[in-house]
């Protein structure tokens, strides 16, 4: 029986010219990648900092990366999530037709959010 591979991961965020500003971000992907469910985790982005996400998108391809999912880093669906990001895994699939691109939900729209608002609220007052 042929073992299918995990998928690989890239956690995809504008970027911060600031370095201290990308470490929650880092973070996060740590986090995720103690989980286990994915080959890598790797975070890329669309300007300010490297790697950029076509350059990582090369990086796990040239590992083996044979499924690729793609998450936005993002609160809210402008023209980076609608337009941006999309275009770019496109393009990816254009260069690398044997590996599968995906791309998930911007993480705005999670309805946890709410509860990370309240409690904010609650902590400041």
């Amino acid at each position: 029986m042929i073992k299918k591979l995990k998928p690989s991961l890239i956690i995809m965020a504008h970027g911060s010219p600031r370095a201290k500003s990308n470490e929650d971000l880092y973070r996060v992907a740590d986090a995720v990648q103690a989980r286990g469910l994915f080959r890598e985790v790797v975070v890329a982005f669309m300007e300010c900092n490297e790697p950029d996400i076509p350059t990582a998108i090369d990086g796990l391809v040239a590992v083996g990366a044979t499924e690729i999912v793609g998450v936005p880093y993002f609160l809210h669906p402008g023209n980076h999530v609608a337009d941006d990001l999309p275009t770019i895994l496109e393009e990816a699939q254009g260069k690398y037709p044997q590996v599968h691109f995906s791309m998930g939900d911007y993480i705005g729209r999670d309805p946890a959010l709410e509860m990370v608002i309240l409690d904010r609220a609650a902590e400041a007052g």
